[in-house]
């Protein structure tokens, strides 16, 4: 009776812990588009699997693919995803389902930066279901973070009152049950059934051109995210899923200021692929890009929504079908 008394209040304690961090991640945490693309990577048979970040969300488009190739395809991409991000996506996307080839956009940029506890991250992993899968990714994340975004993943979010009763009715209304896109669709973007996001041709962001390069300051990130993509090799290699890395078109005036970044993430890229035995497909210029006579319009500047080289819509969907061409040449085991 003694030790009973002892251990209720702690256990009280942490009951009441864990009831008030729940209230606060349902009333701060933002509904995202990303928990939908996990319900349906965990529970559709999807043959292409498409992963990568916001270049691969806008430029490759499922229904073009799967117009051309006959086979099903979804677009798991998203803006923040890393290499480390889509090895534990695929794990769970293999765990109910037979995922037969990984369509990897790669975009060279996102090896210079890289934060493994984001909230970008800590979200995917809190909607995934469950698993070994989910746990080792939490485990991966909480490594040499700040313990408390680990467990108290609202923390990582401007706490904004005013907003917190609409997040609540929608957690609670039927799209969101029933994982629906329509939320996800305005005059900028459609969030599409297949995963894509489809950015409209009227949107317009920045266009002031990134400087990108590497050197002493991001030799650790991009050895990480090295790492981190040769483990999703590997992967893919234990588990006989062919692997197709493909870098997105970007606008001419951004390659031309960042050539010899583009050029030197080409021939490391290519390296890899030779050393593996992968195919890798490189548009982002059409001086790197094979088979692409008479498609100029894809890397110009109408072609995109900003300067970092989100495609629009429409060259997106033109781009996706040339692609899907070069697909249909590839071998598949």
């Amino acid at each position: 009776m003694r030790i009973f008394k002892k251990i209720l209040p702690c256990a009280a304690g942490i009951c009441l812990f864990l009831a008030i961090n729940t209230l606060l991640c349902f009333l701060i945490i933002p509904y995202q588009f990303t928990r939908v693309k996990v319900h349906h990577i965990e529970e559709d048979e999807i043959q292409d699997l498409i992963l990568g970040s916001s270049h691969g969300a806008s430029a490759l488009d499922p229904s073009a693919l799967t117009a051309e190739t006959g086979r099903s395809c979804y677009n798991g991409a998203a803006g923040g995803q890393y290499a480390c991000d889509n090895y534990y996506l695929l794990k769970d996307a293999r765990r109910n389902h037979n995922t037969e080839r990984v369509i990897y956009e790669y975009d060279p940029s996102y090896w210079l930066r890289h934060d493994s506890m984001n909230a970008n991250a800590r979200y995917l992993q809190s909607v995934m279901e469950w698993s070994p899968v989910s746990l080792a990714y939490f485990r991966d994340l909480c490594l040499g973070a700040d313990l408390r975004y680990a467990l108290m993943p609202w923390f990582l979010y401007d706490i904004k009152t005013q907003e917190m009763s609409g997040r609540a009715e929608l957690k609670l209304s039927d799209s969101y049950r029933t994982y629906g896109t329509a939320l996800f669709t305005d005059s900028v973007q459609a969030f599409e059934e297949d995963g894509m996001i489809a950015i409209a041709d009227s949107s317009n962001g920045s266009r002031e051109i990134p400087v990108l390069s590497y050197g002493p300051e991001t030799e650790k990130t991009e050895r990480e995210q090295w790492k981190q993509f040769e483990r999703l090799l590997e992967y893919c290699e234990r588990n006989g899923i062919d692997l197709v890395v493909v870098t997105t078109p970007v606008p001419e005036s951004t390659y031309l200021v960042n050539e010899s970044f583009y050029r030197e993430s080409h021939d490391k890229m290519s390296k890899l692929a030779d050393q593996h035995h992968f195919s890798f497909l490189d548009y982002a210029s059409s001086s790197l890009a094979e088979g692409c006579e008479g498609r100029d319009f894809l890397w110009e500047e109408s072609s995109f929504s900003d300067a970092e080289g989100h495609m629009r819509v429409t060259p997106a969907k033109a781009f996706s079908a040339l692609f899907a061409k070069h697909l249909t040449g590839l071998s598949v085991s």
